[in-house]
């Protein structure tokens, strides 16, 4: 329990009536405190009774299924069950995986200069112990009030981002009820019986379909590629002999040739580094929860090209596998694995994946490697994994290239110790670049670019693959 303003004015009042009984020579003062303090330890009384029968719940009000970085409206639903009023002060609490979203009229109030949306990002030690994590709504800062209507709903309406994957149990809601005198606050414990999935987020672009030209300057037969008849169009000059249709040519009394539809049918696999270093920030997300995204997406553009799309993760042991499928099923079983990851804290060995990707995959395919190419102790067991699937596989190393190491290796200096910051910078982005030509000299495509344009770089290394017909 506490004291509310007004018992305090009642506390006040009744020793500045005794400090006045014992000072003045009136007898009739003597016993004038205690009349306030009859009615407030009265009114303490009753408000503890009335408690008892005052019921309020809360609930979130929130989809089913969130999707991880993607914006997620909510709200928290307080039920007045009760025949009055009720005050409530609460203190909201967020599972570990989602963070409150800042809008840009918020930054303004507090005093923050922002021209983007920005993401609050909670104390480190609770997100990585996993525990929840107190925010304050309005003005994330403090505790909220509101007033709940008897017999009606009352909603406190935010925004949040979804930011690790897997099940999110809702924690209960600290809380404390106004009494019907105003004399006090009354702890209460909201309990919400909530649970909500965050899942990889979906493909919310079209994606063409890669397509090429149906004909070259020298037809070549292709491993892999099948063809079947697209169109009868008129004779061109240079058109292959074997492409002419006789049949139509007597018909129409002019050379006909046959063109063709060409196709592909790859076998990729996505593995995802879910070491120690894939906790790092980037963006909105961690790294594990940007590959995720991206596998999950990369999936979806896959399987329209009839493409064979897998999936395998990885730190120091392998914990998720889905071997390459077509469809609609092999997008689904992605996703259902996907949402069980989490970071682990040892140390990635991309040698022992590189092992039990050679069992996996029987045929040349395209590997897509998300992990961290810039890592000094990566940097030996990342280049023997490669040598190791390429050949006969055709590998691509994708990760986070973060601005801003750079911009503090091109930072004006303004303090003695921003020279040796840089300097650090520097040494970090040359040691960073000779990693990633060490993994080109043995034919692998690397991409490292930052993590609003990661995904971007892959989609459009996967067309360039698939249009000059490196695999298959």
């Amino acid at each position: 329990m506490h004291l509310a303003q007004r018992a305090y004015v009642l506390l006040i009042l009744t020793a500045a009536l005794a400090v006045a009984g014992l000072w003045s020579e009136e007898g009739s003062l003597a016993g004038l405190w205690l009349a306030p303090a009859i009615l407030l330890l009265s009114g303490l009384t009753l408000e503890s009774l009335y408690i008892r029968g005052t019921f309020v719940r809360a609930d979130i009000e929130i989809g089913p299924r969130a999707f991880l970085g993607r914006a997620q409206p909510a709200a928290i639903a307080f039920h007045n069950e009760s025949d009055r009023d009720v005050r409530v002060e609460y203190v909201a609490v967020l599972p570990s995986g989602f963070e409150p979203l800042i809008h840009e009229d918020a930054e303004k109030s507090l005093g923050r200069d922002s021209k983007d949306t920005r993401i609050v990002t909670p104390v480190e030690g609770a997100r990585a112990s996993g525990k929840s994590v107190a925010w304050a709504h309005p003005l994330w800062s403090g505790s909220s009030k509101i007033t709940v209507p008897k017999r009606n709903v009352a909603r406190d309406a935010f925004d949040l981002i979804p930011s690790r994957l897997g099940m999110q149990r809702w924690p209960s809601i600290p809380s404390r009820l106004r009494g019907r005198f105003g004399l006090a606050w009354w702890p209460r414990k909201l309990t919400i019986e909530r649970e909500t999935p965050i899942a990889p987020d979906t493909l919310r672009i079209p994606v063409q379909r890669p397509t090429g030209a149906p004909t070259g300057m020298r037809p070549r037969r292709t491993e892999g590629a099948g063809s079947e008849l697209h169109q009868l169009r008129a004779y061109l000059p240079g058109d292959p002999l074997g492409r002419i249709d006789w049949k139509a040519t007597a018909r129409r009394g002019r050379l006909v040739s046959r063109e063709f539809s060409e196709d592909q049918h790859l076998d990729i696999l996505v593995a995802i580094d879910a070491g120690r270093l894939s906790r790092i920030r980037a963006g909105n997300l961690d790294r594990l929860g940007l590959f995720a995204n991206i596998a999950a997406r990369f999936a979806e553009s896959a399987t329209p090209n009839d493409d064979r799309i897998g999936l395998l993760v990885y730190s120091d042991r392998t914990l998720a596998v889905c071997a390459p499928d077509r469809g609609v099923a092999a997008v689904a079983r992605m996703r259902r694995a996907l949402e069980r990851l989490s970071v682990q804290s040892a140390e990635s060995d991309p040698l022992a994946a590189a092992i039990q990707i050679r069992s996996m995959l029987r045929h040349r395919s395209l590997i897509v490697l998300l992990t961290d190419p810039e890592d000094a102790t990566l940097a030996e067991p990342l280049a023997r994994a490669v040598r190791l699937l390429s050949p006969p596989h055709m590998v691509v190393v994708a990760g986070v290239h973060s601005p801003e190491i750079a911009a503090l290796a091109n930072a004006e200096a303004h303090d003695w110790l921003d020279p040796w910051v840089a300097l650090a910078a520097q040494e970090y982005e040359f040691t960073a670049q000779q990693y990633r030509e060490r993994l080109r000299r043995l034919g692998t495509p690397v991409i490292a670019a930052r993590e609003d344009l990661l995904e971007r770089a892959v989609f459009a290394e996967y067309e360039r693959l698939r249009r000059s017909r490196r695999i298959g």
